[in-house]
This record gives C-alpha cells, sequence and structure tokens, in this order.
C-alpha cells in the first residue's frame, strides 16, 4: 500500500507539474483544504490548530503578533512533516487569543533524501480567532457521542439563546477510528461547532480508541503530556480533561490482545497525583467520556480528583442527560447527553457564573430535555 501510495502522489505531482507549465486548473481541483482549522487545547497554555488537504503534504500557520509576524511549521523534532494529509501546529495561547491566524499547506508528491516533488500550496481565509476576553459569565457548549450524526446535534445546538464562548467535544465523535478518514469526520464535527473562530476542548470516547489510527491520532493533538489527558484554564475556570479508556478489561475479544489501556491508565494516574491544586482557579471542572472516576482499570480517581478540588465532574458515554448523578461522589457530577434512547440528539450548555452553574440542554426537536444550577459558596 506504501508504494501504491507513492506511485499515485509521484503521478499526482507530476500533473500538477505540467499543468502549471500550460496553466491548467487540474491542482486546484485536486489540491486543497478538506477541512479548515479548528483551535484544540492541548495543556501547557498551549493551543494546537489542526486542519487537512486532500493529499499529503506540509503545512504551517502565519499570525501577526505584537509587530512580529510568525510562521510556525507542522515539524518533529526539525523535520517538516510532508507525508500525512492532517496538519496540526502549536501555538502559545497568548498569541491567538484575540488575534487571527491562516493555515497553508502545500503538496508533496514524493520525497527522498535529496529531493522532493512538490506542488502548489493553498491557504485558508484568515481566521478571528476569540479566547477569553474577560467576560462575566462563559458560555461551554458540550457536544458528545455523536457517533456520525453531526446534522442532529446542530438541530440541537440551534435551540440555545446564547453563543458557545468554548466547545466540549467529550468523546465518541465517531463510533470507530481506523484510518485518517475517520479522524477527518472529527474535525469536521469540530469546525462545524467552532468555525475555527473559539476554543475546543477534546476528550477521548471509548469508541475512538478502537481501530488502528487511534494512537496515530493522539500524536497529532501535541498535547503536553503525550497521551490525550491535559490541563487547560479559560479564564477563572480551570478544565482537566481526561482519557477514560474503553469500557471493557484490555482482555475482551473484542480488541484481539492487542490493547494495553492498564497501563496508559497507569501512566495517567500518575500524571494526575503529581498535579497541584489551582489557587486561582474559580471553579475546576473535571471531564472525561465515561463517567466512572471510582473505576478505572483499577484506579479510583475519586480521591484524587477530591484533593484537586474539583468541583464538578461531567461525562458523556450513557446517551442522556443526568443533573444528579452518582449523588455520593464528594464533587458534583453529571451526564451531558448525547444521541438518546429516543433517536434523539440531546446538547447541553453550561453557563459559568459567579456563584452558580446553570445548565440547559435542547434535543434536535426543539425539546428542552431538562435544566440545573448548581449553586456554590461565593
Amino acid at each position: 500500500m506504501y508504494y501504491l501510495n507513492m506511485v499515485f502522489n509521484v503521478i499526482v505531482s507530476a500533473l500538477i507539474v505540467i499543468q502549471s507549465a500550460l496553466a491548467l486548473p487540474f491542482n486546484t481541483l485536486i489540491f486543497f483544504i478538506d477541512n479548515q482549522a479548528s483551535v484544540f487545547e492541548s495543556g501547557d497554555d498551549m493551543y494546537t490548530v489542526i486542519w487537512s488537504t486532500t493529499l499529503p503534504g506540509t503545512g504551517y500557520v502565519t499570525y501577526n503578533y505584537e509587530g512580529t509576524e510568525y510562521t510556525v511549521k507542522d515539524e518533529i523534532n526539525g523535520a517538516i512533516r510532508s507525508e500525512d494529509s492532517i496538519h496540526s501546529v502549536r501555538i502559545p495561547k497568548k498569541h491567538l487569543d484575540g488575534n487571527s491566524y491562516t493555515c497553508h499547506s502545500q503538496h508533496v508528491g514524493a520525497r527522498r533524501a535529496y529531493v522532493a516533488l512538490k506542488g502548489r500550496t493553498v491557504s485558508s481565509e484568515p481566521v478571528q480567532f476569540k479566547g477569553y476576553s474577560g467576560q462575566e459569565e462563559i458560555h461551554a457548549l458540550f457536544i458528545s457521542d455523536i457517533h456520525e450524526n453531526p446534522s442532529l446535534a446542530e438541530k440541537a445546538v440551534k435551540n440555545f439563546d446564547t453563543e458557545a464562548d468554548l466547545i466540549v467535544m467529550n468523546g465518541d465523535a465517531v463510533s470507530f477510528m481506523t484510518d485518517a478518514y475517520k479522524f477527518k469526520q472529527v474535525l469536521s464535527h469540530a469546525y462545524t461547532f467552532s468555525k475555527g473562530s473559539i476554543p475546543v476542548l477534546y476528550t477521548r470516547g471509548n469508541h475512538e480508541n478502537r481501530g488502528e489510527y487511534g494512537s496515530d491520532a493522539i500524536e497529532i493533538f501535541k498535547t503536553s503530556t503525550g497521551g490525550m489527558y491535559y490541563t487547560c484554564s479559560y479564564g477563572p475556570v480551570q478544565f482537566l480533561c481526561l482519557d477514560s479508556g474503553e469500557d471493557k478489561s484490555d482482555d475482551d475479544w473484542t480488541y484481539s490482545g492487542l490493547v494495553d489501556y492498564t497501563s496508559y491508565i497507569e501512566r495517567e494516574t500518575k500524571w494526575m497525583e503529581s498535579l497541584t491544586l489551582d489557587e486561582n482557579a474559580r471553579y475546576r471542572i473535571c471531564i472525561a467520556h465515561i463517567p466512572r472516576p471510582d473505576n478505572r482499570y483499577g484506579n479510583d480517581w475519586t480521591q484524587i480528583l477530591a484533593d484537586l478540588g474539583i468541583d464538578m465532574f461531567i461525562g458523556g458515554h450513557k446517551h442522556r442527560i443526568n443533573f444528579e448523578y452518582n449523588k455520593e461522589s464528594p464533587f458534583y457530577m453529571m451526564l451531558d447527553g448525547g444521541k438518546n434512547g429516543d433517536d434523539r440528539y440531546i446538547a447541553t450548555m453550561v453557563n459559568i457564573r459567579e456563584n452558580e452553574i446553570y445548565v440547559e440542554a435542547y434535543d434536535n426537536e426543539g425539546t428542552m430535555r431538562g435544566d440545573h444550577t448548581f449553586a456554590f459558596d461565593s
């Protein structure tokens, strides 16, 4: 398959060179941006900008910050990535908040030790990005368990009166992660709701673990931890975004003996234990797809989260809304919706205020599926 792809890319690149000489529009039809960029939180006060093109090539982002022009390239240890059609660039949050950025990619049909066959460069329109700007009320839109049904989620989201300040994709955006095409669906969902102009917090669901591209997808996000878990802040709110792994044990026949989430979750647990309480945060919210912090591959996260001062745990996976899930927990727990058993999709808006968090949920038919106020001491 590798050599077939190489031959195909060489042929395409040769055609691009020929058409350039003859001023034909072939390259415009073949190489273009097929998924516009979204800006993902990735830890350490950084964003990761991710987009994709129809064919492999390079990727870079340009912007101006405090009078300096920046060009940030998609590279690993000095080598510019050119063999993939998915591109990701990590940029400091302070550089993008309240600023505009533009994504660029150049087609690379073949690359050898001392030569590369390159085609045209394509660019996005400049995107104006909005980070935290000191607003008193923060609106976080939660979209879980899309499972390739973005149209239902879009209809549900249209019922909210307020616009989201950030998007939370809390797992199972797709039903499996077998190749780059499935990851491009995740990108498509992210752009549908963010338009590349507000941050996206993404957690991995159990279904995104299923398939050989699952590990490749993690590397694209370039998180501060190397896994799909990280911390980030939006104004006075600190988020702890966790990877809850699968919903079955490693030895389940489903995985053909090709997973070791036990070791992965143990590493994540040790990382959680190394974290310290953020004294400056007004709210601390934990996000994870599977709402079972008490049992993640033999690890009980409950006390760790309590020690970190978590105020609320928001999970998905159950495909329903529940504002008082697990009342025995030392912190508030809720489920944020998804495609319900009645074949309706439920989206949730979390409105973060001075001394309360007000949550409302609508389905794609315009029915309010519930609302709830979580009170906090001043």
